[in-house]
């Protein structure tokens, strides 16, 4: 079965389906997305479009897509008929791509230009597994761990729209203009970084020693940074030179070349380096005549903000940003004045023991090596660890589900939890969900040795999941992610299964605040007093070690508790039932606090 690329267009009652062109409007990932399916000759039969009706945005090109190409892809809208609900293109947001034959959704910008990349390489096409750089690593890492995945599927987005927005008063360009001058004005940076020198300058040196003392030879690391992420032309590039041509119509060549000239520079390049294939395709794809927000703007006055340091090769490491007084700390006797405020709070803070103990609802014995810790090619020093983690888990949510309920494994790494969810409950659909493709391919593989059926994979960020379901579970998902996977549960009324991890990590995000809860909140308790709470909680060690503090540990154990009554408070506001309790063997991780969550509303077959 073919491949199946989702993607938004905005409705306008105008689209024109007109041999030998298909006439639409859409928003900029759209068109990123089909112009690179065009550059990479993907052919339509193998991978077919759908385009899905989506609320019209600030920002939409029209564009000609030539049905030779193409051909007639279908338009999507949810008001065509109920079934459409059921489509994978509203599992996830857009562009989304279903891949059937390994049962795999794939959401999100980078991911399905990925995709697109590694199935042309794979068909034998013209461009080589260099355009996936070191290891095929190219835009590999999710955009909340990448600086260079959240540039190019998130910032450059925005820098097009707000170029596209300017008016002739406007006098200062986007942020992100100025922070790709700088991370090209760095030297370059590249793995093996000898065996290019070599390679380029046609000498034999291994450290930089020796390249200081070559007379003639000498490798200009600022010369050779000619592409975004090193040497070599990637995806990256591919991809941001479609912004930034859109860019260039809009501003001229003239004033990058003079505000931004290694900008500039990078962008011819990338222009000569296919004959300038790529940049007739933008044109052929988004006609100017037929895109007025592309006509040329005469600016007034030009402001480029050149930030003092940037480079795109850094890892992003600034997470909670609290200043001056805010500052963060866990002086002892701060902690001590913050658990006093605490007690004074009008609810309990406590978990329950595990009344299950070593009871299990299932038979290891009964279980195939893939679908057991084994499996997943733990140490044998670990596996009897998280047996204990994922007994505690699965008993739960073989208690909560009935058959033909969907259960979502959040944060599902290489599939320990979900696949030994999927093997004991056949009837039921579960759905893992992982941002990290190396980790999902692993889960893949053992899913495939069992031949499990009930079994889709979604690689995506936790946000960009919009799929109905019934159940979500997820255990040890780092920090925020505990609460958004949360949130998900709340948004869908679905119960929950949740062992949270690394407390420390807590920090405010668009859509996740903290306090969770109303008491919390109410509590007049500061946030940097909440977050050293949260960062206490992360001070638990093995009980049984010579080396631990068992007085501190005890303490983080209390603030684990702490966070988790706000997250619990939170979810009894919105109609849960709530049971706080640990895992059966508690000693198998520090961090074995459990929260369980039924919607007391609704039952979960609905």
């Amino acid at each position: 079965m073919p491949a199946k690329l989702y993607l938004s267009w905005s409705p306008t009652g105008q689209e024109e389906i007109r041999a030998p062109t298909l006439r639409l409007n859409v928003p900029l990932e759209s068109y990123i997305v089909l112009t690179l399916y065009r550059y990479l000759g993907i052919d339509p039969t193998n991978v077919v479009i759908h385009f899905v009706a989506c609320k019209t945005t600030a920002t939409v090109l029209s564009v000609n897509l030539p049905i030779s190409s193409f051909g007639s892809p279908p338009l999507l809208r949810k008001s065509d008929g109920p079934q459409l609900a059921e489509e994978d293109a509203y599992f996830c947001q857009l562009p989304s791509i279903t891949v059937p034959q390994t049962s795999t959704i794939i959401s999100g910008l980078c991911g399905v230009c990925r995709w697109l990349t590694k199935h042309h390489i794979a068909e034998g096409g013209t461009f080589s597994e260099r355009l996936l750089g070191f290891k095929g690593n190219t835009l590999v890492a999710p955009a909340d761990a990448s600086l260079w995945t959240k540039f190019c599927e998130l910032d450059a987005i925005r820098c097009v729209e707000a170029i596209l927005q300017l008016t002739p008063d406007s006098d200062a360009l986007p942020d992100e203009i100025g922070q790709l001058e700088r991370h090209l004005v760095q030297p370059l940076k590249s793995h093996n970084i000898f065996k290019l020198v070599n390679l380029v300058n046609n000498v034999r040196i291994s450290s930089d020693e020796e390249h200081r003392q070559l007379t003639e030879g000498k490798f200009d690391f600022q010369a050779n940074h000619r592409f975004a992420e090193g040497y070599d032309k990637t995806l990256a590039d591919l991809m941001l030179f479609i912004c930034f041509e859109l860019i260039v119509r809009r501003l001229g060549k003239e004033l990058l070349v003079e505000h931004v000239p290694y900008v500039a520079g990078w962008f011819e390049r990338v222009k000569a380096d296919d004959g300038g294939k790529l940049e007739e395709i933008c044109h052929s794809t988004a006609n100017p005549d037929e895109n007025a927000p592309l006509g040329k703007v005469q600016l007034k006055e030009v402001n480029v903000r050149l930030p003092a340091e940037f480079s795109l090769y850094k890892a992003d490491t600034k997470k909670l940003n609290l200043k001056g007084d805010q500052i963060l700390t866990t002086n002892q006797a701060e902690v001590l004045e913050i658990l006093r405020k605490i007690d004074n709070l009008p609810t309990d803070i406590c978990s329950e023991v595990n009344g299950r103990g070593d009871a299990n609802l299932f038979d290891w014995a009964t279980v195939p090596v893939d679908a057991r810790p084994e499996g997943g090619k733990l140490p044998m020093a670990r596996i009897l660890k998280k047996r204990h983690q994922l007994e505690a888990l699965a008993n739960e949510v073989i208690e909560l589900a009935v058959d033909g309920c969907i259960i979502v494994d959040f944060c599902s790494g290489t599939g320990h939890l979900g696949i030994l969810i999927a093997y004991l409950l056949p009837q039921c659909k579960v759905y893992l969900l992982e941002n990290k493709e190396e980790s999902q391919q692993r889960a893949k593989d053992r899913v495939a040795r069992l031949g499990l059926t009930n079994v889709t994979f979604f690689q995506c960020n936790l946000d960009y999941f919009t799929a109905r379901f019934d159940i979500g579970v997820s255990l040890h998902a780092c920090g925020v992610a505990t609460d958004i996977v949360l949130e998900k549960c709340f948004a869908q009324r679905a119960h929950f299964v949740s062992c949270p991890c690394c407390y420390g990590k807590l920090y405010n995000i668009e859509h996740i605040a903290y306090p969770r809860s109303r008491v919390f909140r109410e509590s007049g308790l500061q946030l940097k007093e909440y977050f050293c709470i949260a960062h206490c909680a992360d001070q638990t060690h093995d009980l049984a070690s010579e080396r631990t503090n068992v007085a501190k540990a005890h303490q983080g154990f209390h603030c684990m508790d702490i966070i988790d009554r706000d997250r619990a408070l939170r979810a009894e506001e919105l109609g849960y039932r709530v049971r706080r309790t640990r895992l059966g063997q508690e000693n198998c991780t520090p961090k074995n606090r459990l929260l369980v969550g039924t919607y007391t509303r609704e039952i979960c077959a609905r």
